[in-house]
Parts: structure tokens; C-alpha cells; sequence
């Protein structure tokens, strides 16, 4: 700790670790980024510290340190470091002497405006890569080290401590490449004239080497006259501001378009003040349609947020602009905003959208923006319906969720999602009669957003998307199965479709369970009849070598039952506690492993404990059978029924607990009762000795059985005749025909909609299955717990740690094709022909049909594809239809404004 520089003291924890600093520096050796973030989390002002020997920061070493990957780097600044560096080393001049351009283009992300052009011992970055000893072994590669320079807005013609300029220097070494890239690819013009060493040029070194073909820039400078052209744009005179700007270089006056007053550039004052006029002739002359200044917003961000719609076409005209998600959620905020003059923020967002899937670069429609929201929830919330359904065909995910847990399908109306679903299944009319007709589903929309490449030079390999882009799929099904409004969607052949291939990736693991489970309660059988509950003593050799094969098998069985049930409390104890079914398993559990492992109880108490752990696990049994699509609506049934059954009981329990004491009151045998009959009874005639005992056989009398001879009217004979008889009409006669009729229609209900529960039921098991796969193994208490006692512990609390990567990755279905190909000409039958996107890797997709073999979709959902491509023939081969209906409707809407004025009207003039 000595070597520690003494600005920096870092304070020792009680974790059992080296120096966090080392951990840190060999985390980023490393790009271990978990351990990295870790680290940096417990300690923040490890960032700052300067390391022995060389006094460079961490971010500084990250940047020239051989093997960084750019993630690394791209970490350490969001985490914090400061990209300004030390006076000694500059995170940017040591980036661009790095080989690799990623490491340079995260530095120059996170630049400010102005950083691009500091000088670290006199030199810029563009002067450091020149120099530099690594650009001599390999001109080719730092080429484009100098274009991204460039391109980020470098100034070509700064000095250095000498006062020559950074192409003097790639002359003088003789870099042809470099020297062509700079004359090339600069904004400005290459001053190739400045004083130098032995009086020569940039100029003469270039000719004199033959370093570049064809004729030399000719650059003329000026001062440009600040105070009078900014003057003239913060006044607003356009025609003044042409006229002048011509006359300040007749020869070139695009030097001066990129001119700022240290607060903002001519283009940014510009769209601020609406000079559509001023704003197109700079774009004329060459003006960078993305430079900021000390103002960060774009121009195009600046006109999104006011909404001036003549200039925004403009600037999107501009091939180079870049866009940014926050221009599209910026337009979608303010849509609905009043229309005047030349604000319309409407327009903008349209031409926006329609030219959105044409741009390139293009913008990736569930980025999300600095409120952790996408597109798609502005639409929903500010949008007409003709822009929500423009964004989901762009892709937008229904699935995202932002920083409250909310996803865009809690906010879209059925209507327009069901619209968008029909939209989802494409097709070609032509071939609708052919045998080999193919229907194409599309679930992008259903999914999470994937993961994009996050750097321009970055190339990202498809089988790294497949292995890290494992995020649950059934998030949206699951919540339109819990919501009653779009429960009728479920019926669709998209949503069908997706649960089919859902139910047979993970089939096989519910198989699995199932013969566990069966095994299980078989073994516990076996083991309770043949040892445990001592039904005979005098057992044969076959019997007592059965049970020994029993105890052993529901030894090991009830171990994997224990262990499932722990790690789906580690995942999702909330989720898990909140299920019925695990409740009971948690019982079951316990009952299991008291008449395992304990010695000598009572055969009473052997005998209860068995009766309830045949019980309990035969209940268990049944409920796991009913997760079968084929017999889970005999489970909801009895879910159903026996849930509205409870709730009216709980309701009229009041009652009955009423009825129960006042029998208890009137037909207990008192001693005064029973000198005056004269006999003497014993208590088990006596059933309403106590308060439980007359409740219990309320409850038994609840079903008709009254075996009113035993009861003592005798006592008081006008009451409880009253009593009972009013109990007989209420209860026994009211309430159980009541809850027969529940049943019956309950029932009924549940046979019409087999269908419909077959899917929810389905949609909610795979969620569930899901969930417990691709969930967090670890709480987020334990892994702070871990981090707070072993500083260079590498688990991170925003991390997701699965079990099983294979087996979760095996759950999903579309880590690189999202779309499905059915042929409903041939009975639904599945297609399993790979995309070219997929030939390389199989998709966990194909992969799933072909183990299939032959998958077919049902009759019905079939019929609903027939409808689709019948209702889409129909709007294609009529369409003046839709515009009578159209058209109908907006006359039925301006009749009624016209009553409502008229009505208005008569209104006044009676006042009057």
C-alpha cells in the first residue's frame, strides 16, 4: 500500500481481499466486468487513484493497455472515471494510439464538446497517433483511427507545441495513406501552408514525396465576423443574413457554416428561432447537421421539441444526419400538442415514421431513452392509433418494460391489438389456393428487444446474440391470459401458434417432472403400506425387501422434490408463496420427511401422518396432471368451482356459525334435561355437547343428513322447532340449490370456453416454467451480503444468474428467427426449413419442429387462418368498402356536431 499516491487514501474494508486496486486493475486486464463493477461500486474513489510507477488512473491504463476490450472501457466511464484524464495521461490521445479503433470510438462517445481538440504535451490526438511509434508497423489500420478522428469534429489544422499541424507531421514521415485520408475526409480545408521547420511546408514535403495524386486544396483563411452574423440570426433576418454571409468569402463562404459563439452554432440558433430560409442555405453550403457545441441538443432535437415541421423535413433530407431515440420520443410526447402557424409536431412524427425503415444508419425502435422508456409507451399514452400500429410494424417490443415494471401491453387497446396480430400473419394471396400455401407468423413484437451492437466498427456474431439474448418470451401472453380484455385474443392464430411451439420446447421437461413426481408418490405409497403404518405385523420376505426398495427410492426422490422446491424459492419466493399448488407441496414435504426420519412415533400418529401424505400428494398428483393443454380444463373446473364454493361459503359462514350456537343452546342435554326423561345417555349421543362439536354437525347437516329422532326438541319444543325449520329453509334447501346452481353454470361456462381455457392455462404454465428457468438464483440481498464481505467477488446485483444456461436456453424458442412458416393447406402442418439468417447455427426454433417430426395446428385455429386470408382478399379486391364504411362514419360524426351546435344555438336564444 505504499506505492498508494497520498491524494488518494482508500478506505480498507473488512473483506477478505487483496488491495481493491489490484483486484481492479486485473479485473480490467481481464475485462471481467462483473468483478470490475463490483469493486468500483464498494470503492468509488478507486477511480481516481494513481497507480505506482506509471501515475496513471485506471481508465488511462484501460485505454493503452494491450487486450481491453471496449466494453471494458465503455464500463469504467459509465461507472464513473473521468474521461478528462490527468495532466500527465489523456484517456483520448491514449486511445488513439491504441490498435484497436473501439477502444477509440467508446473514448470519443463520451467526449464533451470542445474535448475532442485538448492538447496533452502540446499535442492533439490526431498529432499523438502521427507520432506515435505503433502507426509506422501498421498505416493501414490507423487510417481509420484518423477518419473517425476527423469525423468526430478534430480541427485538422491546430498546432502543436512547434506549431505545425498534424499533416505536416504525416509528411514529414512520409504517410501517404494518413496524408490522403486527411485531405480527403476533412470538413475543412487542409492549411498546408503554415511557416514550418527549414522553411518548408506541409505543401513541399507532400509534392516533394509524391504523396498524393491529383491537385493540393488551396485554403484561404478569414476571420469570421461573429457579432454581426449572430446578430443578424438572433433578430431573425433571414434575407439580410443570405446577403451578408455571401459577401464574407466569395470564393468559399462554406468556411465559416460551422461558426459558434461558445454557446451554440449558426444551424442551432437557427431551428431555434424557426429560419427555415437561413436553415436551408447553410445545409447549402456544407453546414455538419450533428455539431454541438456548448448547447448538447442537435438541431434536429431542437426542432422535434418546438415542432417546426418545414425545417425538420430539411434537416431529415440531410444523408448524414444521425438520429437519435430521443428525437422520436420528443415528436411522440408533443403529437397531441395545439397545431399553429409552422408548429406541428403531428407531421414531423409522420414523416419520421414513414421514412424511419429506410434510414441508415437506422434507429433501433426499442432503444430507450433517458427515462427508461421506449417509443411505444409514449404512443400508447399521447398517440393516435394509426402510430401505435406504425411502431409495432417497425418492431417495437409489447414486452419492454421500463424502470416501474410497466410494459406497453398494459396500455394498448384489444382493438388495435388484435389489428396488429392480423397484420403479424403475412401471406401471399397468389398462391392461396395451392397446396404449398404458406402462412409466415411473425412474434417480433410479443418478444424483448434483443441485444444491438453498441460501436459503429463493432461486428456482432450471431451465435453470441443466440447464447446472450435468453430473456423470457411469455411475459405478454402470460398478462393478456390474466386480463379479461384481451382473454379472447388468445383464440388468435398467432397467439395459438406460439403456444403450440412453446408447449412442445418445454414438453419434455414437464414429462420429466411427471414421472418423477409419479415415481415419487408410488415409492411413498409403497413404503407407508408395506412398513410404516404396521397394517401387518407378520410381513413375507418379498414384502419387506419391496419396502426396503421403497424407502430407498423415496429417499432419493423426496431429495430432488426438496431441492426443486428450493430453487423456486430462490428464484421467485414471492411468486412461489402466492401458489396454492406450492403451498401444498410444502406440506406434503413436511409430512414426508416426518415419517422418514422420524424414529418412534405413536401407530396413531404413524397412522394420521400416512393418511395425510396419501392425501396430500394424490391431490398434488392431480393438479400436475391438469398442466396437460389436453386436460387442464377438468382442472379449472375444479379450481373454479371449488373457489366460488369457498367464497359463498365464507360469506354465509356468519349464518352458519349463528345456527350452530343457537343449537348448541337449545338441544345440549342438560342434567335438568335428563332427569326429566329419566335416562341417562352417554356423550356420543350427545352431538351438541360442546360449541365445535354442535358446529361440526351443522356443517354435516348442511348436506341433508338432520337425523332429527336424536335431536331434543323435548326442552323447548316451540323454539327449536322454529329454529331448526327455519335452519332446513335457509340452509339446506337455499343454500345448497344455490350452490348446485354455481356449479352447474360454472361448469357450463368453463365447457363453452374450453377452448379459451385451454390456452390461458397453457400461457400461464410456460410462464411460470419460464420464469423459474430464467430467473435470478441468487436474491439480491444475498449477492449484497457477498459483495459487502468479499470486495473482488464477482456477482453484481443487477445481474441475472441463471441455472442451467443450457437447459434455459433450450426453454427459448427464438434467439435468432422470430418468425414461424405454417402450410394450412396441408392441415397446418409446421414448416422446418431453415432461414438464411440461420443456416449457420440451427435455431433453437427449427430445432423444435424437427423434433416434432410432424406438428400440426388444430381444426380451429386453422379456420381462424381462413378468416384472415378471407378478410384480407376481401379489403384487397374491394376496397372501396372500407372507404364507404369510412366515409359513413365521418358523416355520422359531423351530424352529430352539427346537432350539437345547433343545440348550442336554440340554447342561446332562448336565453336571449
Amino acid at each position: 500500500m505504499g506505492g498508494r499516491s497520498k491524494k488518494m487514501d482508500l478506505v480498507r474494508t473488512n473483506s477478505i481481499c487483496p488491495p481493491p486496486e489490484t483486484v481492479l486493475l486485473e479485473s480490467v486486464k481481464k475485462n471481467d466486468t462483473e468483478s470490475m463493477k463490483t469493486v468500483i461500486k464498494a470503492n468509488p474513489s478507486i477511480l481516481q487513484h494513481l497507480y505506482p510507477y506509471t501515475s496513471q488512473t485506471i481508465l488511462s491504463l484501460a485505454c493503452s493497455e494491450p487486450g481491453v476490450a471496449p466494453d471494458t472501457v465503455n464500463q469504467l466511464i459509465e461507472l464513473g472515471a473521468d474521461i478528462e484524464g490527468t495532466p500527465q495521461w489523456k484517456p483520448l490521445h491514449l486511445s488513439a494510439d491504441n490498435p484497436n479503433i473501439l477502444i477509440l470510438e467508446v473514448v470519443i462517445k463520451h467526449l464533451k464538446p470542445g474535448q475532442i481538440n485538448e492538447k496533452w504535451n502540446g499535442n492533439t490526438a490526431l498529432h499523438t497517433l502521427i507520432k506515435g511509434e505503433k502507426i509506422k508497423k501498421d498505416e493501414e489500420n490507423f487510417c481509420r483511427h484518423v477518419e473517425l478522428l476527423l469525423q468526430s469534429g478534430i480541427d485538422v489544422n491546430q498546432g502543436d507545441g512547434k506549431n505545425l499541424t498534424a499533416i505536416f507531421w504525416a509528411a514529414k514521415y512520409g504517410y501517404k495513406k494518413i496524408v490522403k485520408v486527411i485531405l480527403e475526409e476533412s470538413v475543412l480545408h487542409v492549411d498546408l501552408d503554415t511557416c514550418s521547420l527549414r522553411d518548408k511546408t506541409a505543401r513541399d514535403l507532400i509534392n516533394e514525396k509524391g504523396l498524393y495524386e491529383g491537385p493540393l486544396p488551396e485554403r484561404i483563411l478569414y476571420q469570421v465576423p461573429k457579432d454581426k452574423i449572430f446578430g443578424l440570426i438572433k433578430e431573425g433576418k433571414e434575407d439580410e443574413f443570405i446577403s451578408y454571409f455571401e459577401t464574407l468569402s466569395l470564393n468559399n463562404p462554406s468556411d465559416f457554416v460551422n461558426a459558434d459563439d461558445g454557446a451554440s452554432t449558426l444551424l442551432q440558433y437557427s431551428c431555434e428561432r424557426g429560419l427555415a430560409k437561413v436553415v436551408e442555405y447553410l445545409l447549402d453550403k456544407g453546414a455538419n447537421v450533428n455539431l454541438v457545441t456548448k448547447n448538447q441538443r442537435k438541431p434536429i432535437d431542437i426542432v422535434a421539441d418546438i415542432g417546426y415541421f418545414e425545417i425538420f423535413e430539411l434537416l431529415f433530407k440531410c444523408p448524414d444526419l444521425e438520429l437519435s431515440i430521443d428525437t422520436l420520443c420528443n415528436l411522440l410526447k408533443h403529437s397531441n400538442s395545439p397545431k399553429f402557424g409552422k408548429i406541428n409536431h403531428e407531421k414531423c412524427c409522420k414523416l419520421l415514421l414513414d421514412k424511419l425503415g429506410n434510414r441508415r444508419p437506422p434507429i433501433d425502435i426499442n432503444e430507450v431513452d433517458h427515462l427508461n422508456n421506449i417509443p411505444l409507451h409514449y404512443s400508447l399514452r399521447y398517440c393516435d392509433t394509426t402510430t401505435t400500429q406504425k411502431l409495432l410494424q417497425l418492431g417495437a417490443s409489447l414486452a419492454y418494460k421500463n424502470e416501474f415494471g410497466s410494459m406497453p401491453i398494459q396500455d394498448i387497446k384489444p382493438e388495435v391489438l388484435e389489428n396488429h396480430l392480423d397484420n403479424c400473419v403475412t401471406f401471399d394471396l397468389k398462391n392461396a389456393e395451392k397446396r404449398d400455401f404458406e402462412v409466415v407468423f411473425d412474434y417480433q413484437t410479443l418478444l424483448p428487444p434483443r441485444k444491438r451492437k453498441r460501436f459503429k466498427y463493432e461486428e456482432v456474431d450471431p451465435e453470441f446474440l443466440a447464447t446472450n439474448n435468453v430473456k423470457p418470451e411469455t411475459e405478454v401472453i402470460a398478462y393478456m391470459s390474466k386480463a379479461p380484455e384481451f382473454r379472447a385474443l388468445l383464440k388468435h392464430p398467432l397467439i395459438v401458434s406460439f403456444l403450440f411451439m412453446k408447449w412442445h420446447q418445454i414438453r419434455l421437461l414437464f414429462y420429466t417432472n411427471l414421472v418423477f413426481y409419479i415415481c415419487f408418490v408410488l415409492s411413498l405409497v409403497v413404503y407407508i403400506f408395506t412398513h410404516y403404518a404396521n397394517f401387518d405385523r407378520t410381513q413375507s420376505d418379498y414384502c419387506l425387501i419391496f419396502g426396503k426398495f421403497s424407502w430407498f427410492t423415496l429417499n432419493l426422490t423426496f431429495w430432488v422434490l426438496v431441492l426443486r422446491e428450493v430453487f423456486q424459492v430462490a428464484v421467485a419466493p414471492r411468486k412461489y408463496f402466492c401458489n396454492f399448488e406450492n403451498l401444498v407441496e410444502i406440506i406434503l414435504i413436511v409430512v414426508t420427511g416426518m415419517i422418514l426420519y422420524i424414529d418412534s412415533p405413536t401407530s396413531h400418529t404413524r397412522r394420521q401422518l400416512a393418511s395425510v401424505a396419501i392425501l396430500l400428494a394424490a391431490f398434488e398428483l392431480v393438479l400436475m396432471v391438469g398442466q396437460h393443454p389436453k386436460l387442464s380444463t377438468n382442472v379449472v373446473m375444479l379450481k373454479t368451482v371449488s373457489v366460488n364454493f369457498f367464497k359463498l361459503l365464507l360469506w354465509y359462514s356468519l349464518l352458519i356459525i349463528a345456527f350452530a350456537l343457537s343449537f348448541y343452546i337449545l338441544f345440549a342435554k342438560t342434567e335438568m334435561a335428563q332427569s326429566v326423561n329419566g335416562t341417562e345417555t352417554g356423550d356420543e349421543d350427545d352431538v351438541f355437547k360442546g360449541p365445535g362439536k354442535s358446529l361440526f354437525k351443522t356443517i354435516v347437516m348442511l348436506t341433508g343428513e338432520f337425523d332429527a329422532g336424536s335431536i331434543n326438541f323435548h326442552t323447548y319444543p316451540v323454539t327449536s322447532k322454529i329454529i331448526f325449520s327455519l335452519f332446513v329453509f335457509m340452509i339446506t334447501i337455499i343454500l345448497l340449490n344455490l350452490l348446485n346452481g354455481l356449479a352447474v353454470s360454472d361448469t357450463q361456462t368453463i365447457k363453452n370456453d374450453a377452448e379459451l381455457v385451454g390456452h390461458i392455462s397453457r400461457a400461464q404454465h410456460i410462464y411460470y416454467v419460464e420464469s423459474m428457468l430464467l430467473g435470478n438464483i441468487l436474491p439480491t440481498s444475498f449477492i449484497q451480503a457477498v459483495q459487502r464481505l468479499f470486495c473482488c467477488c464477482p456477482c453484481d446485483s443487477d445481474t441475472t444468474y441463471t441455472f442451467f444456461k443450457p437447459l434455459s436456453r433450450k426453454v427459448c424458442l427464438f434467439t435468432q428467427n422470430c418468425q414461424l412458416t405454417v402450410l394450412p393447406n396441408e392441415y397446418g402442418k409446421i414448416s422446418c426449413e431453415l432461414n438464411s439468417s440461420a443456416k449457420k447455427r440451427p435455431d433453437p426454433l427449427v430445432t423444435c419442429t424437427r423434433n416434432c417430426s410432424e406438428a400440426y395446428l388444430d381444426k380451429n385455429t386453422i379456420r381462424r387462418i381462413a378468416d384472415i386470408v378471407k378478410a384480407r382478399r376481401e379489403r384487397e379486391e374491394y376496397p372501396t368498402v372500407t372507404n364507404l364504411k369510412q366515409l359513413y362514419g365521418e358523416i355520422v360524426s359531423i351530424k352529430a356536431k352539427l346537432d350539437q351546435i345547433l343545440g348550442s344555438l336554440s340554447t342561446n336564444q332562448n336565453a336571449l
